[in-house]
This record gives structure tokens, C-alpha cells and sequence, in this order.
């Protein structure tokens, strides 16, 4: 694709390859409409004064002119090897704009008309209709609309005439190949708008006598001639007289024999383009011609996108239907019974005497190798066996029907159609405009916004936005059309009551005026008891299973599959994926929110809901959240975990029984950073109401979550004086291995000293847990207490605990604990002097954080990674990885736990000893400006000897300063800019 793109068959405009670019006001843009239609000539500043403002410009015009033509010179530059080059030049005393590979809709149109005309003399007319409906298809409206004065007036009026000329021609294609019937209807509207015209009179009146109408043909002659004489007394030119005179005398050679057919009125096309369904296209049509389906039906949510869909293909395919297309709009019809007159009335067909319409459309179709779109269908769905029958009868014929019910037809292939892809949270405005959804929606900004651009400031709420509507095209076109006076932010806050606004795109059918009118279309065709279980599933902010669907649907789960069933067929509930891999569905948005709109008592679902996670949770907690089956279970369900405490809240529930069974799946809490306070599910924790808490148990749980969120969080002191108070208490009520991890909590929480009572809480945890027989727990303690004994200069003992972890590692399906025995086994490794062992050991231990997606286990790494690089002497390496680590932790609001940050600032002082001056605050600087991953690529290689490139030392950051950050403190000023590219290195070779 050529890098620039202009426009000027309708609005003036340009595109940078697939973005548009803003050509500034209306003048500006006159200013590149005249330079493109000089077709790389001169053009002197008078004429483009004269162009702009006719006979009276204003005393600044030159100068204004000249401004025009600075703007879009620095808008339309391109840069190449040679540097930057400007596409508009100066020539004499004016301009010109050489278009080179740059392309321009004008020139690709005649271009194709040429080539149509040379097909039609090699005698293809089939392929000269094609290149002229491909021609054709360029015009998007008024060429040149929105540009003011006499000369955008003047060659508007020789535009339309090229135009009107190729219609003209591929009209008489059509009718030539006996797409006379569709044909005539255009051409009715077109005379109507060109009376005098006589080629489309010529025109029009061969194709109404080939369709059987021969008094209305001649009717035609006859307005024509009184027209031509009353308005330019003159009579009808010789062709037109002729055609008038073979019809009167019923010409048989007048009937063609061509045989392609196009059939009844055009089908509708777009006036917008159709963004994020190139796949889609390629694969249906595959399904329709490659692998010869005859009937494929396209089924999705209302506002999904599959009329579109269903057009494109009709269009794509075109060429591979040998008696053409037909399109067939179902949406009036209702009685079943009447569809095959639809159709045939569709196909222009006229039903004969007593003969049934199926009859009809069996006897004209029989031998006809064509495709017909039959459009939505989900509201004749009784008339589905004729579509079977039919097909039977004319084994050449293939449909393509649109429907937000499924058919249930023999031999027909369902082609769900999905919503847009939308773009994840946090993504960079380059990575969200990749997004299908972000596309379409900046797209049809731009249609009542000119110049809209995703940007850094607005590319989070456009993204958001897209998010909370799901993709739904039909949802994303109606809030753009809601943006002609707010930004992205505005809209967000005011999205649904926007969507119900109708008007917003006033082409579009009622049924689809609003989102509600939309979803209701759907909704009113469910049996009343699928319409209440929609209203009860609106509760899952996540993914659901069939079981859990059961558990909400109240009547003992009697009857939810079946429900399920048809909600699935009728498009209200759409197939889903889960993090387990669990069969799953889910209501998109729109409907989620038009559902819960009619639910009458959320309470017993969400009591449905509640015991069900409770079962999910007592399940896993049996092994501590800590298996991979069940981090993966718990993640499906941790938004609808949320719903369910959200409502606990607000109804005053009592919340012991929740909470004791979120505390048992500690270890996924953990590790998913659900301990973190920027995490909504601990916020959601935190915000129950305490006065629930009825029993000593209950208070517990909570105090276990607490103390559990306050050591995640960096507050050691309040972690130490909390467990404390609680420890006396949960040595009657709780189960030893809970007693157990609170003393390891406490001693993790203590400040490290040479003698710290730290030893004391660690060894009676370890007691407790050998006792208790809880392997998971054991080596949990078993790793805390090794890297305080590390740290405490104990470096044997320490090796001797994790390698008993890592032997209990390998036993249990504990992933996160095969990370930590590997991490600390590096870490013993460095303290007893073993460089070699160190590496192997953090080789492993990234490999399996990054499996686990552990941000603050590679940020340890990363500290240990800067050990290892100190003790080979790479300072400037360590520096970097340092300032990486730190910064890793910033991202997610982490502390490490003290004997990790003493750890830490040992290797701090060691760095910044061997680095002199300001050489070690300015390549940590630059290593903030690293993300944990980007860091771990660029570690290995200087482990390995490396040389490596020096910055010049500029912005830096107070030493003090970088040690808040490598023990987790948010900074307290901007970061600097880092002082020159870090060179890129080979990845790690990991051993286990």
C-alpha cells in the first residue's frame, strides 16, 4: 500500500497509510484539492487565489495562501532514506504536487474505467461490469464536498459528469447481461434526476420490456419526447427513436440471453467502510465458494455487524456467481407463510396463477448457480424448512441468511459473528489502535469530529469505552455519533444514557435507534421463562459455567439448560473462554445491563451466586489456592467473587463465612497481587462492614486477611502488632498450619537485627508446621526462614532449608514454590561465593515467575541478577537492574519484605562503591526506564564478559533517594531521562 492517499470523490481528504490526516480548514483543504487535480502541473498563486476567492480576495490572500500551502506541506511529508521529503514543490511563481507512488481515488477510477472500456471491446462484459462497479465504489458522495467557491463548483459538475457517465455504462453491462429487472429501478431514479438525458431513457426502456413490461417502456419514450420538446423543442435523437420503434414492433433480438443474472433491486451499499472483518469475509466466502456450502447463516447479538458482514461477502464474491447476486431484506415480514413471496418479490419474480410461491422460486432458480442474501431472519423462523426445501430444489442456488436466532437447518453451515476485538487495559495508544473495536470507533469520530486522533490523553477512555460496550459495533457507531461536542472522558461518564438517545443516526431503522430497541428486538422473541433466566444471569460479571448458571437460576437448576440452550440460539448469550479452559458463556455488556434492568429480586441469584463460590472456594482451599488448576478456577471467578462482596456490603450480609474461605486460598492471593490495595478484590475485602463480623471465628478471618494485606503492603510495623494481638486468639481457634504462618508472617515483618526475636518466631513456625503435616505451608516457612538465616550470614543452614523446599517443591503441583526454592538457592549461592550456581539457579526461577506472571518474584530476581553482576565486576550492569527491580516494584505499589531490602542495599552500597561520581544514580536512572521484562533480555550477555556502552552521567537522583525506591517507596520527583540506549543482549540459557 502506497504510504499516502488522497481523496477527492466526495470530502477532500489524506491518509498516511491507513491513518487519516487532518487537512485543516476548508480553504487549506481547496488549496490540495486544486494542486491534486493539476495532476503534478504548475499552478501559480493567482490561479490558486482565484480558486479559493473568485474575483474578490482578501488584501492578505497571497500571504494566506502561502500559509495554506506551509501547513500542508509539513502535514503531507514523508520521510524515506534520504530524509525527509516534501510532497508539494515549488515551481516558478506557484506550486505543484507530483503524486509519484502516492495515490489519488480520481486517478485509480479512470484508470478502471479505462480498463472496463477495453474489456467490453475484447467482448468480456462481465469483467467490464466488475471493473466499473470496483470504479464506481471509489465516490463516497459530492466529489470535493465542503469546498467553497466557483472553482470547486466548476469541477464538481465535470466529476459528476465522468461519473454519471461510467453509471451509465455499467448499467447498460447489466442490463446487457440481463440484470435488467434490478437495473430498472436504478435507472428510474436516475432519469428522474436527469430527465433530458436521453441514453437513460434509451436505457430504461430496454430493460422494463426485457423484464415483461412493454406498455411502461413505451410510457417512458413518450415522457421523454414531450420533454425534450416543451423544454428544448427539439425531438428524440435517432438511438432513442429506434428503441422505441423495435419495441413497438416486439423485437424478439431485444431478449438477451446473456447469462449472468442480477436479480431485483440492488443491494443496499454502505455508505461507511467495514473495519475489523477482513477474516471474516475471506473465511465465509470460503465457506460459500471453496468449500461449497449452500447454505450458511450468520448468527450473532443484534447490532453484531452481520447485514454488513452478509454485504461484504455478497460484494467479495461477486465475481464467482456465474447468474449473479440477490438481496432480500426480511425485517417487514413476520408470517412465516409469506417469505417465499418475499424473496421472490426480492428477486423481481412474478408468481403465475395458482402456482405457489416456493413453486416459483423453484421453477426460476432450478439451473441457476447464483447467491442470495436473505436478511434477518430470526423473526420467520418457521419458515427455516423452506430454506431446506429449497435448496433441494434448485442444487445450484446458495444462501446467505443473517439471523440472531440459529436455524436448525440439515446441511446448513453457523458462522457465529463475534464483536469487535478490544484493546486490554494499559496498553500504549499505538497498541489500542490496533484494536478492531478502538478502529471502528476512532473511525466514525472522525465522521462528525474531523481530525480526531487517538492521543496519550485519550486513548485509556476510548479503549475503556470500548471495553464497557464489548465490542458491539452497533453500540460503537451510535456513541460516536453521540461525540460531535464531547471528548472521550465526557462520554464515558454519560455512555448509556447517551446510547439511549435516539436520533443519533437518523438512516438507521427504529429497531435500531437505541441499544434498547436493539436488544429488545431479540428479547420479545425468547419464551418467558429464557427471558427470566437472562434477568438472573446478569448477576456474572464473569464468564459463567452451566453449573454456575444452575446455582443462580433458582427451581434447583430445573430447567437452566434448556434455558441456556435457547438464549444461545437466539444470540442473548454468547460462547465464552475462561482462564480454566471451562466451557463457559457470557452476556456482552449491552445486554448484561439491559437484562439487569429486568430483574426483579437480585437477591436470590446472588445468593445462588454466593454459595456457589463458596463451593469454588472450599475447594481450592483445601490445597491453599496454591495449584495451578485452582489460581486458574479462582481467577475465572474473581469478578464474580466481587459482585457477590459488593452485595454483601450493601445488604449488611454477614461476611465471616466469605472471608474465612478467601483467607484458606492465600497462596493465589498472593501471588495474583489480590493483597495489594490497588487490587479491587482486596478493596472490596476492606470495605465489608466489620459490625457483620457476629462470631470470634468471623473476626479472625478477618484479622488473618489484614494482617495478610499489611505485610504484602509494607507496613511491618502494624503486621507485627497485629499478629500479636491475634496469635493468642488463633491458637485456640485456628488450625495449626494458620498458627504456623502467622509467626512466619510476624518474624518476615520484624526488622532485621543481628539478634533478632525473628529466630524465635521462625523456629516455633517451623515446629508447628512439621507437626501440623502441611507440606505446602512448611515450605513456605521453610523459604522465609533459609533467606533470613542467608542474610543473618548462615549461609549452610539456609541451603540446607531450601534445599528441603525444593524437594517438597517437586511433590506438589506448587509452581509459585518451585520459583521461590530456585530463588533462594541463587541466593545462597551468591552468599557462600558459587557465581555459576547463582546463575543455573535464577535461570530457573524467571523462567517459572514469568509462567506465573509474578511481577514482584522477577523483581527479586532482578535484585539478585544486580548481586550477580556486581560479582563479576559489571557495575554498571547492576546499576541498571537495580533501578529496574525498583522500578518494577513502583508499577504495582510493592514493598519487599525487610530481609529482601536489606539484601538489596547491600548490593546497593557495593555498586555504588565501584562506580565513581554520579555514574551509578544516572544508570539506574536509566534502568527505571526499563520494564522487568526488557531488563531480564538485557542482563545476560554482560554476565557473560560483555562490553558495554557508558552514559554521560546527566539528570540523576540522590542517593538517598534511589534506596526509597529499592525498598518500594513511590518516588517522590519526575523521573529523569535516561542518558543514551541500553544495547540489546542474548537471552539466559535457564537450566532447571
Amino acid at each position: 500500500m502506497s504510504e499516502l492517499r488522497f481523496a477527492v470523490l466526495g470530502p477532500v481528504r489524506a491518509w498516511r497509510r491507513d491513518t487519516k490526516l487532518d487537512l485543516g480548514s476548508p480553504q487549506q483543504r481547496a488549496v490540495l484539492a486544486v494542486l491534486l487535480l493539476a495532476e503534478g502541473r504548475q499552478v501559480s498563486l493567482g490561479a490558486l487565489v482565484d480558486a479559493l476567492w473568485g474575483q474578490e480576495p482578501p488584501k492578505a490572500a497571497v500571504g494566506t495562501v502561502r500559509t495554506y500551502v506551509s501547513r500542508l506541506r509539513h502535514c503531507l511529508a514523508t520521510s524515506g532514506p534520504g530524509g525527509v521529503h516534501e510532497m508539494i514543490e515549488s515551481a516558478g511563481d506557484g506550486y505543484a504536487l507530483p503524486l509519484r507512488s502516492a495515490v489519488l481515488d480520481l486517478n485509480v477510477f479512470l484508470s478502471r474505467t479505462r480498463e472496463a472500456q477495453a474489456a467490453g471491446r475484447a467482448g468480456d462484459a462481465g469483467q467490464a461490469a466488475v471493473l466499473l462497479r470496483d470504479a464506481l465504489g471509489l465516490w463516497q458522495g459530492v466529489p470535493l464536498a465542503g469546498i467553497p467557491g466557483e472553482y470547486a463548483e466548476s469541477q464538481r459538475v465535470r466529476l459528476a459528469e465522468l461519473q454519471l457517465a461510467a453509471i451509465e455504462e455499467r448499467l447498460a453491462l447489466d442490463v446487457e447481461l440481463a440484470g435488467h429487472v434490478a437495473a430498472a429501478t436504478e435507472l428510474q431514479a436516475l432519469l428522474a434526476s436527469h430527465p433530458m438525458r436521453e441514453r437513460l431513457s434509451e436505457l430504461l426502456m430496454l430493460a422494463l420490456y426485457r423484464s415483461g413490461r412493454q406498455a411502461d417502456a413505451l410510457a417512458v419514450f413518450d415522457t421523454t419526447r414531450h420533454l425534450l420538446s416543451e423544454e428544448l423543442g427539439i425531438d428524440p435523437g435517432p438511438a432513442l427513436c429506434e428503441m422505441h420503434q423495435r419495441i413497438l414492433q416486439t423485437d424478439e433480438t431485444l431478449i438477451s440471453t446473456a447469462g449472468r443474472d442480477s436479480w431485483g433491486p440492488a443491494a443496499p451499499s454502505p455508505v461507511t467502510a467495514l473495519v475489523g472483518r477482513d477474516a471474516d469475509i475471506e473465511e465465509v466466502s470460503g465457506l460459500l465458494t471453496t468449500q461449497d456450502h449452500r447454505l450458511v447463516v450468520l448468527t450473532g447479538a443484534g447490532g453484531i455487524g452481520k447485514t454488513r458482514l452478509a454485504l461484504a461477502v455478497l460484494e467479495h464474491s461477486k465475481p464467482h456467481w456465474r447468474d449473479g447476486t440477490a438481496f432480500a431484506d426480511l425485517s417487514a415480514v413476520t408470517d412465516p407463510r409469506l417469505v417465499p413471496d418475499a424473496i421472490a418479490s426480492a428477486l423481481g419474480l412474478v408468481v403465475q396463477g395458482q402456482e405457489r410461491p416456493l413453486d416459483t422460486l423453484s421453477r426460476r432458480l432450478a439451473e441457476r448457480h447464483m447467491l442470495i442474501v436473505l436478511d434477518n431472519f430470526e423473526q420467520v423462523l418457521g419458515a427455516a424448512p423452506m430454506l431446506a426445501e429449497l435448496a433441494e430444489r434448485a442444487p445450484r442456488l446458495h444462501m446467505l441468511v443473517t439471523s440472531r436466532v440459529v436455524l436448525r437447518v440439515r446441511g446448513g453451515q453457523e458462522w457465529p459473528v463475534n464483536p469487535l476485538g478490544v484493546a486490554p487495559a494499559g496498553g500504549t495508544p499505538a497498541e489500542l489502535a490496533e484494536a478492531p473495536a478502538v478502529r471502528l470507533f476512532a473511525e466514525r469520530v472522525r465522521d462528525v469530529q474531523p481530525g480526531f486522533v487517538l492521543t496519550s490523553g485519550n486513548a485509556a477512555a476510548v479503549a475503556e469505552l470500548c471495553r464497557r460496550l464489548d465490542g458491539l459495533p452497533l453500540a460503537l457507531e451510535l456513541a460516536a455519533a453521540s461525540m460531535r461536542l464531547l471528548t472521550p472522558e465526557q462520554m464515558l461518564n454519560q455512555l448509556y444514557e447517551r446510547l439511549e438517545r435516539p436520533g443519533s443516526l437518523a438512516d438507521l431503522p427504529g429497531r435500531q435507534q437505541t441499544l434498547t430497541h436493539t436488544i429488545e428486538w431479540s428479547y420479545d422473541l425468547l419464551p418467558a421463562p429464557a427471558q427470566q433466566l437472562l434477568a438472573r444471569l446478569s448477576v456474572f460479571a464473569a464468564p459463567f459455567t452451566a453449573e454456575a448458571a444452575e446455582a443462580v437460576s433458582g427451581r434447583d437448576g430445573a430447567g437452566t439448560i434448556e434455558g441456556l440452550s435457547t438464549l444461545l440460539e437466539h444470540s442473548m448469550v454468547s460462547s465464552a473462554e475462561r482462564p480454566d479452559g471451562e466451557r463457559a458463556f457470557r452476556l456482552l455488556g449491552p445486554i448484561r445491563r439491559f437484562a439487569a434492568a429486568r430483574l426483579e429480586n437480585a437477591g436470590e441469584p446472588l445468593s445462588g451466586l454466593e454459595s456457589h463460590l463458596l463451593d469454588v472456594l472450599k475447594a481450592a482451599g483445601a490445597r491453599h489456592g496454591s495449584q495451578d488448576r485452582d489460581m486458574r478456577r479462582l481467577d475465572s471467578e474473581q469478578l464474580n467473587l466481587q459482585v457477590v462482596l459488593s452485595w454483601a456490603a450493601l445488604e449488611g450480609r454477614p461476611p465471616g463465612p466469605l472471608l474465612r474461605a478467601i483467607g484458606d486460598v492465600w497462596v493465589w492471593l498472593l501471588v495474583r497481587g489480590h493483597l495489594r490495595r490497588t487490587s479491587g478484590l482486596w478493596q472490596q475485602i476492606e470495605s465489608l462492614p466489620q459490625d457483620g463480623l457476629r462470631t470470634e471465628r468471623d473476626r479472625m478471618a478477618r484479622s488473618w486477611l489484614m494482617a495478610c494485606g499489611l505485610l504484602n503492603d509494607g507496613d511491618h510495623a502494624k503486621t507485627c502488632a497485629l499478629i500479636g494481638e491475634i496469635l493468642p486468639a488463633a491458637r485456640r481457634l485456628e488450625k495449626p498450619w494458620r498458627t504456623a504462618l502467622l509467626l512466619m508472617g510476624r518474624a518476615t515483618a520484624r526488622p532485621y537485627t543481628t539478634h533478632s526475636p525473628a529466630h524465635a518466631d521462625f523456629a516455633a513456625a517451623l515446629t508447628i508446621a512439621r507437626d501440623a503435616g502441611d507440606p505446602l505451608v512448611l515450605g513456605y516457612i521453610l523459604s522465609h526462614y533459609g533467606s533470613f538465616l542467608c542474610i543473618d550470614g548462615d549461609a549452610a543452614r539456609a541451603r540446607a532449608l531450601h534445599e528441603e523446599m525444593l524437594t517438597i517443591a517437586r511433590s506438589l503441583p506448587d509452581e509459585n514454590m518451585r520459583a521461590e526454592a530456585h530463588y533462594d538457592l541463587a541466593m545462597d549461592a551468591l552468599s557462600a561465593g558459587d557465581p555459576p550456581s547463582a546463575e543455573a539457579h535464577l535461570a530457573v526461577a524467571v523462567r517459572r515467575y514469568q509462567d506465573i506472571d509474578h511481577l514482584d518474584g522477577l523483581a527479586r530476581c532482578l535484585g539478585a541478577l544486580s548481586a550477580l553482576a556486581l560479582s563479576r565486576g559489571h557495575g554498571h550492569l547492576a546499576a541498571r537492574l537495580i533501578g529496574a527491580a525498583a522500578a518494577a516494584r513502583d508499577s504495582i505499589g510493592l514493598t519487599p519484605w525487610p530481609a529482601a531490602t536489606e539484601a538489596e542495599l547491600r548490593t546497593i552500597e557495593r555498586a555504588e562503591a565501584l562506580l565513581p561520581g554520579g555514574e551509578f544514580t544516572a544508570q539506574a536512572d536509566a534502568g527505571r526506564r526499563l520494564t522487568a521484562a526488557d531488563a531480564l533480555t538485557q542482563a545476560p550477555l554482560p554476565l557473560r564478559g560483555g562490553r558495554r556502552r557508558r552514559p554521560d552521567g546527566t539528570a540523576v537522583p540522590s542517593r538517598p533517594h534511589l534506596r526509597q525506591h529499592a525498598s518500594g517507596a513511590r518516588p517522590r520527583h519526575p523521573q529523569v531521562r535516561a542518558a543514551g540506549p541500553i544495547p540489546a543482549r542474548e537471552a539466559p540459557h535457564a537450566t532447571q
